[in-house]
């Protein structure tokens, strides 16, 4: 009896162990939109150079002809609450009359976020610097943040002559590890 114990509990110990590393799948379902191809979307548009550009709806409406409604939806390990995403097209007259975006982006909301992370990269840049061991021994570092003097000590002229961080007329180089070329 005491040998059939002791592989029993082995057993069952190695069970419980191994019930907790089950892989669960990313599940995509709909029609995936490019923010390109919404962006191009126009009133006035047919239904075949709708169809061109989004390709052909998911879910066709039964009742309603004049309605194209392009779903999306993902989920993941990775997030809480799954993506979904839908744009509805109506026609009428088979032109486009009118676009309802729910979540699918577009190019201006890409260049929003592409502005909010050059940003937010050269924010975190200008915070990581920190002050010599020679300013932290002297206590110089701890007046002002590094990099910056204090008003006082800067005359008018030598303000004017200091170039603004981020000149609006020169784009910020792409992070390490993006493609260089035109996507």
């Amino acid at each position: 009896m005491k040998r059939l114990a002791l592989p029993t509990i082995l057993l069952a110990v190695g069970a419980l162990l191994s019930s907790g590393c089950v892989y669960k799948m990313n599940i995509q379902q709909g029609n995936y939109l490019v923010a390109e191809s919404v962006s191009q979307l126009k009133e006035g548009m047919t239904r075949s150079q709708v169809r061109f550009l989004l390709g052909t709806p998911m879910v066709p409406d039964a009742f309603d002809e004049g309605r194209w409604d392009y779903y999306y939806f993902f989920s993941s390990r990775k997030f809480k609450q799954p993506l979904k995403r839908r744009l509805t097209v109506y026609f009428q007259e088979d032109k486009v009359q009118r676009i309802e975006n729910l979540g699918v982006p577009t190019q201006a909301d890409l260049a929003q976020v592409e502005a909010d992370l050059k940003k937010a990269i050269a924010e975190t840049k200008k915070n990581r610097r920190k002050p010599s061991l020679w300013q932290r021994m002297t206590g110089r570092g701890n007046a002002a943040e590094p990099g910056t003097s204090s008003p006082s000590s800067e005359t008018p002229a030598e303000a004017e002559k200091k170039p603004d961080p981020l000149p609006p007329s020169e784009p910020l180089p792409a992070p390490a590890g993006t493609p260089s070329g035109p996507t």
